[in-house]
């Protein structure tokens, strides 16, 4: 089979080039991680920051102490997070050897249901359970020493945010000379790319702040009036959990569950707890995170989950807590060019009809008439 120059590759040669992009790209996302992560965390905090550095240059601040602002006032943010943490977290280990004999008194309880219905002894149910503690501490021995072989380049990675952070204030305006002079023919298009990519991540990155700050309270108001310890850490934890879709609002409401059981004389608190958890989830998906956070993303369940999952696989928890700003700044640059539109219809949850307007922008006004 032969074909000329002037002719378009056939389909599979087309496909294979495609793949072989995809697996390259994959290849260097993961080998690039260290860098990309805390960059990404940057230009996503500069997003967030980007009103208030422009309203301080409009007051004929500086742009160099204006974008030294910005960065303070998330440092700022995340000091007066992390101090509330290590109160709380202080106040919890504090309470671990009260916590550990009630653990105990309930193990003994169980181990005697077991004895008593099941006839299992209670000699067999301590080996059965020595042999599987001793199976989790040699895999928790292999997984500590590569969490602490990682922790040097995580805690690298978090001091460059700042710096990322700062740099990209600082030379925003050069970086937008610079995309001028790399898409001569339509630097405008590229330009409202960007700045609907800002715009999205602004508005995502708010509501996710006001959306944690409610789901705390109300899980707060909850969980302190069954009585837990804890109470606005375990909220709190609840809250921030949300950011990862799917996995983390499992994660968040079964801590508070663990607690009551631990804390609680009765099963009920802990049903209490997951009650508390599964109304406030309703009260989140079905009016706070509409109405707050609104169609910022507009990504459908399934392309959320592909790129949760990927981007798990490719960066871990981090990666999880990014998926979906990244897959929503993917959906609006595949949306406003005009050969990736296809691709920006199958991420949204745009009307079937949408895509006849993807195909033939020209002729949109022809679905009215056959409508008609």
């Amino acid at each position: 089979m032969s074909f000329t120059s002037a002719d378009p590759p056939p389909f599979y040669i087309r496909a294979a080039y495609f793949l072989l992009f995809i697996g390259l790209l994959l290849c260097g996302l993961y080998w690039a991680q260290s860098l990309l992560i805390p960059l990404i965390a940057a230009m996503l905090f500069a997003f967030l920051m980007l009103p208030l550095v422009v309203k301080l240059e409009q007051w004929k601040v500086p742009t160099l102490l204006s974008a030294l602002f910005g960065v303070l006032v998330v440092l700022m943010g995340v000091f007066t997070l992390c101090s509330f943490l290590s109160w709380q977290i202080m106040s919890f280990a504090d309470d671990l050897p009260m916590m550990q004999d009630a653990l105990e008194k309930k193990g003994t309880k169980i181990s005697t249901y077991i004895e008593q219905h099941y006839q299992i002894s209670r000699e067999a149910q301590s080996t059965w359970l020595s042999e599987k503690t001793d199976k989790i501490i040699d895999q928790g021995a292999s997984s500590a020493m590569n969490i602490f072989s990682a922790t040097g380049a995580a805690v690298a990675g978090l001091a460059l945010i700042p710096f990322f952070m700062f740099f990209l204030l600082l030379y925003r305006e050069k970086f937008k000379k610079s995309i001028e002079f790399m898409a001569p023919s339509n630097p405008e298009n590229v330009l409202t790319i960007i700045r609907k990519i800002s715009g999205v991540s602004q508005q995502y990155l708010q509501g996710m702040v006001i959306v944690i700050l409610i789901l705390t309270v109300l899980n707060s108001i909850g969980f302190l009036f069954l009585g837990l310890k804890y109470a606005v850490l375990l909220a709190f934890i609840a809250g921030v959990l949300n950011i990862i879709p799917y996995v983390g609002v499992m994660i968040g409401s079964l801590i508070p569950v663990a607690i009551a059981l631990v804390t609680k004389d009765s099963v009920m608190y802990a049903v209490g707890a997951f009650g508390v958890c599964i109304f406030v989830q309703f009260l989140e998906n079905n009016f706070i995170t509409p109405k707050i956070v609104g169609s910022s993303v507009n990504l459908n369940p399934l392309s959320s989950l592909i790129a949760l999952l990927l981007s798990g696989m490719l960066w871990g928890l981090p990666g999880m807590v990014f998926a979906i700003p990244l897959a929503g700044i993917f959906k609006v640059i595949c949306d406003n060019v005009e050969q990736l539109r296809l691709y920006g219809f199958l991420l949204g949850e745009e009307a079937p009809k949408h895509i006849w307007k993807l195909r033939y922008p020209k002729n949109a006004n022809l679905l009215k008439k056959i409508k008609a």
